[in-house]
């Protein structure tokens, strides 16, 4: 979403990164807003204006029960951040410096800033959205500019060294890594090339491994049956999957609009052990869902079950006048989240009980659920709790702005 991050932020008004915010009373603070034995989620929300200037809002809950959320008594915080999260810390990614802040949850419950480390010196002005936390030891910040991926220690907030990611830049796009991924000691990063003001996608799916251990690139896979490739998710027996999803329906929103054609998007496959994708494996989503387009990413829940989903376009609910042609066809209640089993052959189906609503941001993980804002305009979110056993969602709980991350803290 950027050419510059925040113009392309008010371009597209959908959130490209697992998370935002921040955890504290500032980036040198870190007392949680609510009282310290309550510290048991942070939950986070995104409020953009009518200028599409945006702010984040955090803060703590006691329980998932215990809505409506205001942001009354949340840390606001201008534009967009990254969080990370691991064990009983949180490492926030500040918007207006490339700067980490770890803050840890003490004995109490409180929450305080306990680290900071510094991008400065590899020429970052930010830090970027692309970023995995593997363990205690080990955690892979993917810088767009420079094209790097940068492993460093949560514990000891020290850089531990950078990975050159060459071959990943394309004349006249802008790189784009937000759904990186770690799975069983690798980092997976989904390259995406962007060009907003000439209104182009880069025709194509690629993808980055990264072994951050040994420090070095292990595999490279690319296709070109589909167009901008997101988040792997594995199944059971080993095999990961990539939804070529035309960076979110944007492929297919140009092509509308000059008059041109675009791809379907697809589902492409790399086996076990292997770093190219397979020639044999090609569905195209429009082939699963009775016609319908993929406009979101794929999530999981629990990686290695083969479960995933990702929203539907249903262009019949669009308004009269409104059509795919712009940005602003998202902002209308017309899709839906869909669970698909992949596999060979995949399958997929609407999720029961949800509803139809705008584009949002993606969604949090709690005790094997996934937790989705669904709002009609943005300025409020109904927040649903799948299950993908049952592909069954309930309304948990009700909040302000677009429901934008949840994460439940090792307590």
């Amino acid at each position: 979403m950027r050419p510059n991050r925040w113009a392309r932020a008010r371009k597209t008004g959908l959130k490209l990164v697992p998370a935002l915010g921040l955890l504290g009373c500032g980036a040198d603070e870190g007392l949680s807003p609510a009282s310290p034995r309550d510290a048991r989620y942070v939950l986070s929300s995104v409020v953009i204006d009518a200028d599409g200037n945006r702010t984040t809002y955090v803060q703590t809950i006691p329980s998932l029960d215990s809505g409506p959320f205001t942001n009354e008594a949340a840390i606001e915080l201008p534009g967009n951040g990254v969080v990370l999260a691991g064990g009983r810390h949180f490492y926030v990614g500040l918007a207006e410096e490339p700067t980490w802040v770890r803050y840890s949850v003490t004995e109490t419950g409180a929450i305080e800033s306990t680290g900071r480390m510094s991008f400065l010196n590899l020429g970052a002005s930010r830090i970027d959205f692309g970023n995995a936390y593997l363990d205690d030891e080990t955690a892979v910040s993917v810088l767009t500019n420079p094209p790097v991926a940068v492993v460093w220690n949560p514990t000891t907030m020290e850089i531990r060294g950078e990975i050159a990611l060459e071959g990943v830049t394309r004349d006249g796009y802008e790189l784009e890594v937000w759904t990186t991924i770690a799975h069983k000691g690798l980092v997976y990063i989904p390259a995406r090339w962007s060009d907003w003001d000439g209104e182009r996608i880069y025709p194509g799916v690629s993808l980055v491994i990264v072994d951050p251990k040994a420090m070095k690139i292990v595999g490279r896979a690319s296709d070109d049956r589909c167009a901008s490739g997101g988040r792997v998710v594995f199944d059971d027996a080993g095999y990961g999957y990539v939804m070529g999803d035309g960076r979110n329906y944007a492929t297919q929103m140009f092509a509308n609009a000059s008059g041109g054609s675009a791809p379907e998007n697809c589902l492409l496959r790399i086996a076990p052990g292997a770093n190219q994708f397979e020639p044999g494996y090609f569905y195209t989503i429009p082939s699963l869902t009775g016609g319908r387009e993929s406009i979101s990413e794929l999530e999981t829940v629990t990686q290695d079950t083969g479960i995933a989903f990702a929203k539907m376009f249903y262009p019949d609910k669009l308004p009269p006048g409104v059509e795919p042609v712009n940005f602003e066809f998202w902002n209308h209640p017309a899709h839906k989240m869909w669970r698909l089993h992949l596999g060979s052959p995949p399958t997929a189906e609407e999720v029961q009980g949800i509803p139809f609503s705008a584009i949002g941001f993606e969604g949090g993980v709690v005790a094997g659920k996934l937790y989705t804002g669904e709002s009609p305009d943005g300025s409020a979110s109904d927040v649903y709790e799948t299950d993908p056993m049952t592909n069954t969602a309930v309304l948990r709980f009700k909040m302000d702005g677009y429901f934008n991350a949840l994460y439940e803290l090792d307590r």
